[in-house]
């Protein structure tokens, strides 16, 4: 007992506190990396649900017929522009970038505020695009 008393009297307080904030900044940095890649992983995992990936393990039935969605389609609502599409992952940062896109969750679509000549722009950086559906 003695000898852990005197092991503990070689640090001071402020030894102490040095360790406890590099601990903490470690602490801090594995957050983050976490973080970041749980929010990469339920990303992904949300477009391959809404764009109906398939497990190649377990092929769907040839008589249920198979809704095709577009690659890359626009829906019009009120005052936002909605992005859908089986190709929304792989234009993630040209939507967010371009159009100051967010992820809305309930939709399951890129949104961005409705603007003038909206349209032009879309079809500039995505010529496929179509809209509706």
């Amino acid at each position: 007992m003695e000898e852990t008393r005197e092991n503990c009297q070689d640090y001071s307080l402020n030894d102490l506190f040095i360790e406890f904030s590099k601990l903490n900044n470690k602490i801090d940095t594995i957050e983050k990396n976490i973080n970041g890649k749980m929010e990469s992983l339920i990303e992904l995992l949300r477009d391959i649900v809404t764009t109906n990936l398939r497990n190649t393990h377990n092929p769907v039935s040839e008589s249920v017929p198979v809704k095709s969605e577009p690659d890359l389609y626009y829906i019009t609502e009120e005052d936002f522009i909605f992005i859908k599409g089986k190709k929304t992952y792989q234009n993630k940062d040209k939507i967010k970038t371009s159009f100051n896109g967010v992820w809305n969750k309930e939709k399951s679509a890129w949104a961005f505020k409705k603007y003038e000549k909206f349209e032009e722009k879309l079809r500039e950086i995505f010529p496929d695009i179509t809209e509706g559906q």
